[in-house]
């Protein structure tokens, strides 16, 4: 059966096209557990460069550093990079690199083990360098580009290959349609150019004639200027009469507003003692309400005074928990460190024992194995 016919499914049996799904299944379960790893694997050395990155930047805090990880799995980072500062002088002075230090050795070691630690830390990316910070998110662009690029189904890349033909047609079309609008264009600018050419001609034809309308207008506009005079006159006659006819009116009005000023008077001193009684009235509400304020401003003093004397034996309690805690910390780890000091030393008691006795049975059967030959060469 050809492979073709096996796609399509012509000629087998229910049998052969299970099997066929099933290793189809196993190859997809495969492939994902292969990707899977590969993934992992780059994201741990994304935080392996993120923990390099970030570990000159600890070492120059060292007491920072001490403060953050303390009380947690990674501690005995602190006790490495204080050993490695106090033999620092004496590296300088000898002017070694300091990777030939054995102690930095353990360091990088320590930290590239527990990469992890770096999420502890994280203002010191903002103070990275642009060549860390262009490593990191080519890192990172790395890591989104291969996971596109992994968990990219087959069928997913065909309808991208499709996708990018279909583009690479409608930019072949729009190049067309581009050449086709540049000639447009040129054709469209030289018949603008004789356009305006023939304007020119037109404008300055049109020029001569304004000047020849300009002078008639001038000769008309001074005729009504001298009509316009003539009316002005007229109207200004006209004009004082009515002035004088509306300072009367004025002499009037300004009789009844002084009336009505002084009825206006009246009421606003009525509206003004009206005004002092509520004022008085809200003086005695304020200070009623300055009393009341003053009486719980004491109450939140003194509430204050309790929950300070409170927080201050519950900090006297704290620095004495920390001491003990220190001490039982202390006493623990000098202990886990004897007990494996004893079980390497019965280790090698141990190995010791055993290799004297294989040594014993190997001498006591190389005695026999020579008494035997001598027996048979007498």
């Amino acid at each position: 059966m050809s492979m073709t016919e096996m796609m399509r499914g012509k000629t087998m049996s229910p049998e052969q096209k299970n099997d066929i799904k099933l290793a189809q299944h196993e190859f997809a379960n495969v492939r994902l557990v292969q990707v899977g790893c590969v993934m992992g694997v780059l994201a741990e050395a994304i935080e392996r460069i993120k923990i390099s990155l970030i570990l000159p930047k600890m070492l120059e805090h060292p007491s920072h550093m001490a403060k953050v990880l303390q009380g947690t799995k990674y501690e005995p980072a602190v006790r490495l990079v204080y050993s490695f500062l106090r033999r620092k002088q004496f590296i300088l002075r000898e002017k070694r690199p300091p990777l030939a230090d054995h102690g930095m050795i353990q360091i990088i070691d320590f930290f590239q083990r527990n990469h992890q630690m770096h999420v502890l830390f994280p203002r010191y990316y903002n103070h990275l360098s642009n060549e860390e910070n262009r490593l990191l998110k080519a890192f990172n662009m790395l890591s989104e580009l291969a996971k596109d690029r992994l968990y990219r189904t087959s069928t997913e890349a065909i309808a991208q290959e499709r996708k990018l033909y279909a583009m690479y047609k409608e930019n072949e079309r729009v190049k067309v349609q581009v050449d086709l609008l540049r000639e447009k264009i040129h054709s469209q600018r030289m018949a603008h150019k004789w356009r305006m050419a023939t304007k020119e001609a037109n404008l300055q034809a049109y020029e001569e004639m304004l000047e020849k309308k300009k002078r008639e207008k001038n000769q008309r506009l001074q005729k009504e200027i001298d009509r316009v005079n003539r009316m002005v006159r007229a109207k200004r006659k006209i004009s004082i009469e009515r002035q004088a006819e509306l300072e009367e009116k004025l002499e009037t009005t300004k009789k009844n507003y002084d009336a009505s000023t002084k009825a206006y008077m009246k009421l606003e001193m009525a509206n003004r003692e009206e005004k002092n009684k509520l004022i008085l009235q809200l003086q005695a509400l304020i200070k009623k309400y300055d009393h009341v304020i003053g009486e719980r401003m004491i109450e939140n003093i003194e509430l204050e005074e309790q929950y300070k004397a409170a927080k201050k034996v519950l900090d006297d309690f704290m620095v004495g928990y920390r001491k003990v805690e220190r001490v039982y910390k202390e006493v623990v780890v000098k202990r886990e460190e004897e007990e494996a000091r004893h079980r390497q030393q019965r280790i090698i008691i141990f190995a010791m024992n055993r290799a004297a006795s294989k040594i014993q049975k190997y001498w006591r059967k190389w005695k026999k194995h020579m008494r035997k030959k001598n027996r048979r060469i007498r």
